[in-house]
């Protein structure tokens, strides 16, 4: 269903961010303005979206590009939660009926402007500023919907029991005093049939299944299949529960991020995608390949538009046609290579650490979009370090995919029923983000780190976090392999983001590490890039990378051991054997390694500063052990 009527909202009360838009505040999700809260409509609706490329994802994703916000045209809200009460008057009632009488009363003074109460929603009666409900009903198939307000109160009617639900319920939303505070002290109440009930039990586990079979009056509680940000519902078979309407469980969007590497940075696909001329080749293509019924066809279509257009795009973009022919048959032909689900995420990591690694190698180091700079390792002496590479210049293309309501879901596997896909089947593209930056990668040497913690020590304490995790939440819908070695690389990540952003001039909560481990077929990662981005044209400043020469780097990697040597929650989190979300992290706490939601790939477990620098008694030797002690 399309949205029927858009209007323009104010721009300064109304903004956000073009990342937040995208993920923070993406498609699904709430945002308090000062007068309303809104929720983020389907990317459908967008108005003249700007267009993203990233060759590699859009082939990963099955689309044929990103959007992101229009700096014009904006993106479109839907008004959700829909009850608001008044503080003065405390009548309680969906927006419909404030916005019918808001109507009524420009009637009477003969006005038009403002009908719909766009900018600011007020009491008819008293002029004040309406407040929105602070509790929403959420699913796990992902629907949200408003509280039902009006059968709880009847339902729950402390008065006289249950009453059967009037023919006109008229709501007022009451507070109690002080020493009625909390849940017992939010009154509802119907001025129609004087029913009335605080919230209290409202947030409990199963509490409208229960009301629901218990009721003589067949009260349903059912979820509704509500999606507001599309103006849709479906037939669903759960009870919902109620939630903060700030909380963090309403929403968790899935994202996918991704660095553009060689040959997709080159300064020549950056001209062709920026290009008019492509934009009318993909409509052009996208009109004709419906008639096409098998894939020779389609190709052979490509084939034909492409040697059609290319001399009108080269000349559009001042360079050789033959150069602009091949960049187009890169980016628009099928590719014959298929991701399997099992290692997708594995094998699409291959292709940034073979550029990371300096085995792809940019065509213009001055003007491409991805620019390395190898150092030698022997300038650094750090233990097990195999090679260095400073990234003075990097793009990710960080796109949303969908959402969860109440747990979140991972990977980029689209089967789970509490995943919510924010594009209709047909739909060609995602929303997503284009962001700059820098960084700084450091490969080690596998076979080094295999010997030194093939001891029994270390695999007893990596199989059995490698069994908790696989049995855990996040493992189960991520299956991933536990040992001594992943745990070294991703510590390691942590703790010199830490160091880090005490000297490259970044807060922590900008920097990120991007983990690279794990076999396939045509390499053995392991190493990570810690890296920082910016959401302006130029990214950042260099001041990351400028850690990353010998005379910083091997200072700030001491500095950050003897940090995680001493930690304040000592002994405790030295020996632990299992803290931090579902035990699954070892010798790791806020006040040692633990870093912002924001930096870490996996929601900050899976973590172990033992393999680092050994424990408190030394039973164990860490990996740097000798060069703490």
């Amino acid at each position: 269903m399309k949205i029927k009527d858009i209007k323009p909202l104010n721009q300064t009360s109304h903004s956000v961010r073009r990342n937040q838009a995208v993920i923070q505040y993406g498609v699904g999700a709430m945002i308090d303005f000062p007068s309303q809260v809104l929720m983020t409509a389907l990317p459908e609706e967008w108005k003249n979206p700007e267009l993203i490329h990233d060759e590699r994802l859009e082939k990963l994703l099955g689309v044929k590009y990103f959007i992101s916000p229009s700096r014009n045209a904006g993106i479109p809200f839907v008004r959700f939660p829909r009850w608001y009460f008044c503080p003065k008057c405390r009548n309680f009632k969906p927006i419909e009926k404030w916005q019918k009488e808001h109507y009524k009363k420009l009637q009477r003074m003969g006005r038009s402007d403002d009908t719909y109460m766009l900018n600011k929603l007020r009491c008819p009666d008293d002029n004040q500023e309406l407040v929105p409900a602070r509790i929403v009903t959420v699913c796990e198939h992902g629907h949200i919907d408003d509280f039902p307000w009006v059968n709880w109160v009847h339902r729950q009617n402390v008065l006289g029991g249950e009453k059967d639900i009037c023919a006109n319920p008229q709501l007022l939303f009451k507070t109690g005093t002080s020493a009625t505070s909390g849940l017992e002290g939010v009154v509802i109440e119907c001025q129609t049939c004087k029913a009335r009930a605080n919230l209290f039990g409202a947030f409990n586990v199963d509490v409208f299944e229960k009301i629901e079979k218990s009721s003589k009056f067949h009260t349903q509680f059912l979820c509704r299949g509500n999606h507001p940000w599309k103006h849709e519902k479906e037939n669903c078979d759960k009870y919902p529960c109620a939630k903060q309407r700030g909380a963090s469980s309403v929403y968790f969007p899935r994202v996918i991020s991704s660095l553009v590497i060689p040959p997709y940075s080159s300064y020549l696909t950056a001209k062709v995608d920026r290009s008019p001329v492509f934009k009318t080749i993909l409509d052009v293509i996208k009109d004709r390949v419906k008639d096409c019924e098998t894939p020779l066809l389609e190709a052979q279509l490509i084939h034909q538009k492409i040697d059609e257009y290319a001399s009108q795009l080269a000349e559009d973009i001042y360079e050789d046609t033959a150069a602009v022919k091949a960049v187009l048959k890169r980016k628009l032909l099928p590719t014959s290579k298929i991701l399997q689900d099992s290692d997708m995420e594995l094998q699409y990591k291959a292709e940034e650490y073979k550029a990371l690694t300096g085995k792809i190698t940019s065509e213009n180091f001055e003007r491409d979009e991805f620019r390395r700079e190898e150092i030698e390792t022997n300038l650094y002496d750090i233990k097990g370090l195999k090679s260095i590479a400073l990234i003075h210049k990097v793009k990710e293309v960080t796109a949303l995919l969908g959402f969860s309501r109440i747990q979140p879901t991972h990977g980029m596997d689209s089967s789970d029923d509490r995943f919510v896909s924010i594009k209709r089947e047909k739909t060609e593209y995602y929303p997503a983000t284009i962001s700059k930056g820098e960084g700084i990668f450091l490969e080690f040497n596998k076979s080094e780190l295999y010997k030194f913690f093939s001891n029994d020590k270390f695999k007893n304490r990596a199989d059995l976090l490698n069994t908790k995790y696989n049995q855990s939440f996040y493992g189960k819908n991520n299956q991933r392999k536990i040992d001594s070695e992943f745990l070294f690389i991703h510590t390691l990540a942590h703790l010199l983001i830490k160091e880090l952003s005490i000297y490259c001039g970044y807060p922590t909560a900008s920097i990120r590490e991007r983990i690279y481990y794990g076999k396939t077929e045509s390499e053995d990662m392991c190493g990570l890039l810690i890296y920082t981005t910016g959401g302006d044209s130029e990214g950042t400043l260099g001041g990351l990378v400028r850690q990353g020469y010998p005379d910083c780097l091997p200072r700030i990697l001491k500095e950050s051991l003897k940090r995680a040597n001493f930690c304040a929650n000592d002994p405790v989190c030295s020996f632990s054997g299992g803290q931090g979300i579902e035990g699954l992290n070892y010798a790791a706490c806020h006040s040692c390694v633990l870093l912002p939601e924001t930096c870490c790939e996996f929601s900050n477990i899976l973590l172990d500063r033992t393999v680092l620098i050994g424990n408190m008694d030394r039973t164990i030797k860490g990996f740097f052990g000798d060069a703490i002690n």
